[in-house]
């Protein structure tokens, strides 16, 4: 029995490993904040480059999806375990239709700041 346990571990490990770019893990500490107004309900994940998708249930619901080289939009195809880990497609994820036109200004391990339009967008990470 231990010895499954233990292969279970390390296939689990290394298909991590492996997904690094595409496994997005939840952060329970995030949050989001939109013209200085912190979004009740919005959850964070975060990958290995510190790339953020965001998610939020309550309404207006969307998931967002902010990558290096100014690309947010919204993911094609997403596999989720709802509250704790995602899985898109590729490592530069496929978006729907054309990314949204938005600016990111910072992207770091604290924090990712973007602005789409006029509207200011801080996604505090950990």
């Amino acid at each position: 029995m231990k010895k499954w346990i233990v292969l279970l571990v390390v296939a689990v490990g290394l298909f991590a490993v492996y997904n690094r770019n595409r496994l997005f893990v939840r952060d329970p500490l995030g949050s989001v904040t939109r013209d200085g107004v912190k979004e009740q309900g919005a959850q964070v994940f975060v990958n290995y480059a510190n790339e953020a998708l965001l998610e939020n249930d309550n309404s207006p619901m969307y998931i967002t999806l902010i990558e290096h080289g100014n690309r947010i939009g919204v993911p094609a195809k997403i596999n989720c375990i709802h509250y704790l880990v995602c899985l898109l497609d590729a490592d530069q994820a496929t978006l729907v239709a054309a990314p949204t036109k938005g600016e990111v200004d910072v992207m770091d391990g604290r924090e990712v700041r973007y602005r789409v339009g006029k509207k200011q967008v801080v996604v505090a990470l950990r």
